[in-house]
This record gives C-alpha cells, sequence and structure tokens, in this order.
C-alpha cells in the first residue's frame, strides 16, 4: 500500500521532488506509459482523451502563432497533462495489483491519504527546522528561491512542494471527497472517528497555507446536501452524525490552530472574522476580485486571444484564458475536463457526483486564479476504465458463458431424453 500512496503523493505534489532537474511526473510519466505500451495500448478511451489532449493543444497553440508570440505554454500544457495521464495509469496499475479488485472509495482514500500526508509534511516542516531542510532539499528549486520562501513563509504555512493558490486548491479536494466518503462510505466507529480527525486536520493546514482551501469545503457541503436529500444509497445517519462530531472536532481544531499558528490567525480567519463581526463575507484579496475581471474589448483578441499567458495585472483565471486563447481556448479548456468526466462516467449518478464535484470546484476557483485539476479527474478516469475492462466486462462474460452453458445442458437432457423414448 506504501507504494501506490507513494506515487500518488508524487503525482499530486510532482514539484515535491527533483529528479535531474525535473519534476517527480517527467519519470513517472515516462515509466506509466512504458507499461502502457506494454500492455498493448489497452483503452480505446486513452485514444479519445489524447487526441482532444493534442486538440485543445492546437487551440492554444493557433493562438500563440496568429499573433506572433514566443509564448509556450501551449507545449507545457500538452507536456505536463501527457505525463500526469500516464502516472494516473501506473497509480491505478499499482492499485489493482495491491487490491485486485478495489472499490472507487478506495481510490478516493488514496487521495485524501496523499493529501493528509501534505498536512502533515507542511506541520512537521513547520515545527522543526531539520525536517524542514530535509524535505526542501528533496523538492525542485525551479520555482522557489530562498527568498521568497523565507517571505511567505512569515505570512503562511508553507508545504512540501506547494505553494499558495495550488495548496488550497488540492486541499479542497481531500475535503470534497472526504464529504463524498462520508454520504456513500458505510463507516465503523473508528474510521469515522479517523476520516473526521483527517478533514479537519487538512481544512487547518490547508487553510493556513491557502484560504481557498474554505471553498473546497463549502462545495464538499454542497455534494452532502445533494446526496442527503436525492441519493438513496447515501449514508444519512452517518451524515448527520458527522454534522455533530464536525462542531466538537472543528472547535478542538481551532484550539490547535490558534496554540501552533497564532501569528497567521488574523490572516487566515478573515473571511470569518468579516462575516460574523462585519457581516461581510469577503476578505482583502476577494474585495479586489471585481477590479480583476478583466474582458477583452477587441473583437479578435476576444475570438482568438492574444497568445500569451504572461501575468498582465489579473489573477482571474477566466480572463487569463480569454485575453490567452480568447472564447474559442477557454472553451475548449473547460470541455475537455467534461469529456475526462464523460469518458468515466457511471450508470450511478451518486458516484459521477464525486468527479462533477471537482469539477464545479475548478469552476469556482478560477474566479481567483488559473488551475485546472486534470491530475485528480485523471485517477477517477482511470478507476472507472479499469474496472470497466477487468471487473465489469468479464463478469458479464463469466454470466453469459454460464447461460450458454446451462442452455447447452438443457438441450442435451432434452435430446437424451428423446432419444430414450425413440428408442422404446
Amino acid at each position: 500500500m506504501l507504494l501506490p500512496l507513494l506515487v500518488t503523493f508524487y503525482h499530486l505534489y510532482p514539484q515535491a521532488l527533483d529528479i535531474r532537474g525535473s519534476s517527480f511526473i517527467s519519470l513517472s510519466g515516462l515509466v506509466g506509459l512504458g507499461f502502457y505500451a506494454y500492455h498493448r495500448f489497452p483503452f480505446r478511451e486513452v485514444v479519445y482523451l489524447m487526441i482532444a489532449t493534442f486538440a485543445v493543444s492546437l487551440i492554444f497553440y493557433t493562438a500563440t502563432w496568429y499573433n506572433l508570440q514566443n509564448d509556450n505554454f501551449w507545449f507545457d500544457y500538452i507536456k505536463s497533462r501527457i505525463a500526469w495521464f500516464f502516472t494516473a495509469y501506473l497509480i491505478m496499475l499499482l492499485i489493482f495489483k495491491v487490491h485486485k479488485r478495489p472499490s472507487f472509495n478506495t481510490v478516493l482514500l488514496y487521495i485524501v491519504s496523499a493529501i493528509a500526508l501534505q498536512s502533515l509534511c507542511a506541520f512537521l516542516m513547520y515545527i522543526s527546522e531539520p525536517i524542514e531542510n530535509f524535505l526542501y532539499s528533496l523538492q525542485m528549486k525551479v520555482d522557489y528561491t530562498e527568498e521568497i520562501m523565507d517571505e511567505a513563509g512569515s505570512q503562511r504555512l508553507m508545504g512540501y512542494g506547494i505553494g499558495f493558490f495550488g495548496a488550497g486548491a488540492i486541499s479542497g479536494v481531500g475535503l470534497l471527497l472526504l464529504s463524498y466518503l462520508f454520504m456513500r462510505m458505510k463507516l465503523k466507529a473508528k474510521e469515522f472517528i479517523l476520516l473526521a480527525g483527517l478533514y479537519v486536520f487538512i481544512f487547518y493546514i490547508g487553510l493556513f497555507m491557502a484560504r481557498t482551501t474554505i471553498v473546497g469545503m463549502a462545495l464538499g457541503f454542497g455534494v452532502i446536501a445533494v446526496l442527503y436529500l436525492w441519493d438513496n444509497r447515501a449514508e444519512k445517519k452517518q451524515a448527520k452524525t458527522f454534522f455533530i462530531a464536525s462542531i466538537f472536532l472543528m472547535a478542538g481544531g481551532y484550539v490547535f490552530a490558534m496554540f501552533y499558528f497564532s501569528s497567521f490567525s488574523d490572516w487566515a480567519f478573515e473571511l470569518f472574522t468579516n462575516l460574523f463581526v462585519h457581516g461581510r463575507l469577503e476578505t482583502r484579496s476577494s474585495s479586489g476580485l471585481s477590479e480583476m475581471f478583466l474582458i477583452p474589448k477587441e473583437l479578435s483578441v476576444l475570438i482568438i486571444g492574444e497568445g500569451t499567458l504572461e501575468f498582465f495585472g489579473s489573477d482571474v483565471g477566466y480572463s487569463r484564458l480569454l485575453f490567452y486563447s480568447g472564447i474559442i481556448g477557454t472553451l475548449a479548456f473547460f470541455l475537455y475536463q467534461l469529456y475526462i468526466i464523460k469518458l468515466g462516467q457511471t450508470k450511478d449518478w451518486g458516484v459521477n457526483i464525486a468527479p462533477i464535484s471537482i469539477f464545479v470546484y475548478t469552476l469556482a476557483l478560477n474566479v481567483k486564479g488559473f488551475i485546472d485539476l486534470n491530475l485528480v479527474l485523471y485517477i477517477i478516469f482511470f478507476y472507472f476504465i479499469f474496472y470497466k475492462y477487468y471487473v465489469y466486462m468479464p463478469k458479464i462474460y463469466a454470466k453469459s458463458k454460464n447461460k450458454n452453458k446451462m442452455k447447452l445442458t438443457q438441450i442435451y437432457k432434452r435430446g437424451s431424453t428423446g432419444a430414450v423414448n425413440l428408442t422404446k
């Protein structure tokens, strides 16, 4: 179980491990592709998704080429997505080797455990300088200089191989998936306490790294509400217990947070302070978002973009996409994520809520910054593909084979009886 957990961890946080100047997925993606080729390219859905990946990249490239720009985002996009994609294949290969027939909940638990491990690393790095120095020595130095780390470290909690907006985004994924698990996974008392404790731990550590974690918590409550109201398979009693327990756990977590991170508290709890004290659901950073919501005024830019993703004063993901590749590229960017979900969807709409909630979460996050969560969607996609080809279809084949065998047996018996009667 340790190996798939570690690969999942570095899949979610690839910059945490420097491999000859490249991130972890550069190597793991190549290994995953090698295994996929060794297995003779088994899934036709992979072909469809690769075509879609190249199509999105081509749209991005067209915007760059048309505007005579030297921006290489389109190349980085396709390269990183392919690396994440085949790393997800490697993860699923390992999980199926370890668990034989893992459930969807098992796969989500691996993702949640990897996020919890990141939270633990962030906490240990904060309280122990030797651990901090050791983990920093493992991660890539391209995007992190000591000056930036020191400056940011005085304002917020720094994680292992992750920073700022992305830290909150991934922590929010953990809260989303835990919310789903509380509704769809029948838990024993010890398992419930463990997952509830992980929920609170991920929330507070994520909050002190980036306040976007709150978005994941809010959407997680939405997932619980949807499944509670409309899903017959939901563990509704468990949901009630979680809400009651979360009050006490959050209170205990707050004491823990204030004890260790009191210097960050004003920044981390600014949203809650403004809500309960001033009656405003905003922070200093969110109040300026309206000014950053920029839309191209030129028709050509609005349609095809300017072909460069360089920072121009706006963090808003939608604005940056519009200026980079216009309406065409922006739609392709989000439709691609929906296509990943479609290729892996099941007949159980309750299960489909998990990847759909991640897509909705991505839509919400792009109000604040530019991000996609394809790296998580790829893992979910490969689980359903593995299940389809290695569990579901063999079951159907076995059932049809048994039915045919029974029919042949019945025909043989009837024929034998007829032969006896004819002899008589």
